[in-house]
């Protein structure tokens, strides 16, 4: 079994060899047609924006399940038909949704922790388009309408949070201008005449009004810092907003001459040796049909 496999490769490589000048000539014309391709191809630029999506929390901060949260559900929203053709439409120099679909590629980069691999509440989108203005434009288009998606939940968020900040440190307010008025009052019978059995009794709902007071402030103030730590962690953390905005490319992305010479000759060899065989083939026929 091994001699038979042994002639069996010997005999690939003798044909091989002796149709060396099939092969090299076909890689030759493989390399030359690469280099032709990428001359023809006009040059492309890629432009690239990076988007934070946020992540959804608890009324403690802690991390929840939410769109804001869910990379993968962001790459579908921005690919869908009313995300393109509204990005199309910002864009503003000619380029339509469906070809906006094929030059736009959307990556989720993911991190590694301990053998853990978790995407990354992050968006990359890269346009790439024989224009190098449009392509920044389009990528920045396509960057707000994503924006414009997945913001509206945080800032109604962030709004109901500031009106209640506003609440609550009006109350606080008013809580120390009664206190206020109620130590005025008890500094105001402390001066006046009467015995200390009349000022005591006049004193009484005064200092029952700065004890109330006092507490309440003191379950306001810790209200505030709730509500002013919810309302930084929605700002700083669930908001959205663009990391990397696109800047116009300076230098074409492609065509690559280096790859496409090197699949020009790939496929040049690839042929050369089915040629090669082919041509052994014929004429293992012919030498059959002559010895019959």
């Amino acid at each position: 079994m091994s001699d038979d496999t042994t002639i069996d490769v010997g005999s690939w490589f003798a044909t091989l060899a002796r149709a060396w000048w099939v092969i090299v000539g076909l890689v030759v014309i493989g390399v030359v047609a690469g280099a032709v391709v990428t001359l023809a191809q006009p040059d492309e630029y890629t432009a690239t924006a990076s988007v934070y999506i946020g992540q959804t929390t608890d009324a403690n901060g802690n991390a929840m399940a939410g769109l804001n949260s869910n990379a993968k559900a962001a790459v579908q929203l921005l690919s869908s038909q009313v995300a393109l053709n509204e990005a199309a439409k910002r864009t503003g120099m000619g380029i339509s949704a469906g070809r906006l679909r094929k030059e736009t590629t959307i990556e989720t980069p993911s991190s590694t922790v301990k053998t853990s691999t978790s995407v990354v509440n992050i968006i990359v989108i890269s346009v790439t388009d024989t224009d190098p203005e449009r392509a920044a434009a389009a990528a920045n288009a396509l960057a707000e309408v994503l924006l414009d998606k997945l913001e509206s939940s945080v800032d109604e968020k962030i709004a109901l949070l500031q009106r209640q900040l506003e609440d609550q440190q009006a109350d606080y307010d008013a809580a120390t201008a009664r206190s206020a008025a109620a130590q005025k009052a008890l500094d105001a019978i402390g001066r006046g005449g009467g015995s200390a059995a009349e000022q005591a009794t006049a004193s009484a709902p005064y200092l029952v009004l700065v004890q109330a007071a006092a507490t309440e402030k003191q379950s306001l103030t810790s209200s505030i810092q709730k509500t002013q730590l919810q309302l930084l962690t929605a700002t700083q953390v669930e908001q959205p907003r663009v990391l990397h905005e696109a800047g116009v490319p300076d230098s074409p992305s492609g065509p690559k001459m280096t790859v496409n010479v090197a699949v020009g000759a790939l496929a040049g060899f690839v042929i050369g040796v089915i040629v090669a065989f082919a041509r052994r083939g014929l004429a293992e026929r012919r030498a059959a049909r002559a010895a019959a």
